[in-house]
């Protein structure tokens, strides 16, 4: 059965992701060191190179499954990735990306075809349930808190979609200990509180193109603040979470909270339409 054809993704051929790798490893990582890329991409005829990163890629081999293949045979990156998935077994998170199996060099996944947070981002047409994505992404960090880690590289790259538009976290070779000194990613793609990296917060930037134009220069943009969503961005940016969990649950609040005005207010119209 052919493989329908997926509507995001890079879709590399294996010729077009030689040409390309150079140019996002600066040179370090050759194709030639990669031999299972070309092997899977041969083995399955409808496969394509759905995402690169700077030490694997992520190879899309059937319509619901993919895999994760490093660059670099019994690489550190894919083997500590790996570790974290071992230890994701223990608490199951919806908004996480599983692996289904690993092998040597190899981390098999679900695959998700509705794009990245990126592509969403650079949508004007597909919707932003923006509150819902905020707390499936506090979430799915916080499941990595629970285990001692955080997320240095929360790139909006990283983050995909179902078909049913819920976000899942899928990359976790550059998560660190909590403790450990912070060596990639900058604001607001990843943070962690400077005492140590013992606390993690999400920087949002989810509304307005002139974000963008703030993260370089660090600075918290403005908004109403009348709006309880901008209110927690304020915060994220402002390091005022003590831990991701607590930004998750005062997420969890807010949707809880809107989704009973939202129930009480269809209540009160039924009521209106009973007593008159």
């Amino acid at each position: 059965m052919a493989m329908e054809e997926n509507k995001y993704g890079l879709n590399f051929s294996y010729q077009t992701f030689c040409d390309y790798l150079p140019r996002i490893t600066g040179a370090s990582s050759s194709p030639a060191n990669a031999p299972l890329i070309k092997r899977i991409l041969g083995c399955y005829p409808n496969s394509t190179i759905y995402g690169v990163g700077s030490h694997s890629a992520l190879l899309s081999i059937s319509g619901s499954l993919c895999v994760k293949v490093s660059y670099k045979p019994g690489g550190e990156h894919i083997i500590h990735e790996q570790e974290i998935f071992r230890q994701l077994e223990s608490i199951p998170c919806s908004s996480i990306s599983h692996a289904l199996y690993c092998a040597p060099d190899l981390i098999f996944m679900e695959l998700y075809k509705n794009g990245t947070l990126h592509e969403r981002l650079s949508s004007t047409k597909a919707p932003r349930p923006v509150l819902q994505w905020m707390q499936q992404l506090s979430e799915a960090v916080a499941c990595l808190e629970a285990l001692g880690y955080a997320q240095r590289e929360l790139s909006p790259r990283n983050i995909m979609f179902t078909e049913d538009d819920n976000l899942r976290l899928v990359d976790f070779d550059h998560s660190l200990k909590l403790g450990e000194d912070l060596e990639v990613g900058d604001y607001p793609l990843c943070s962690s509180h400077k005492h140590g990296g013992r606390h993690g917060t999400v920087r949002w930037y989810l509304w307005h193109t002139r974000v963008n134009l703030l993260v370089h220069a660090r600075t918290c943009p403005d908004m109403d603040l009348e709006d309880p969503v901008n209110r927690i961005s304020r915060d994220c940016w402002t390091g005022r979470f003590d831990s991701v969990a607590a930004l998750a649950a005062c997420i969890r609040r807010l949707v809880y909270s809107r989704d009973l005005e939202q129930k009480k207010s269809l209540c009160e119209q039924h009521s209106k339409l009973i007593c008159g």
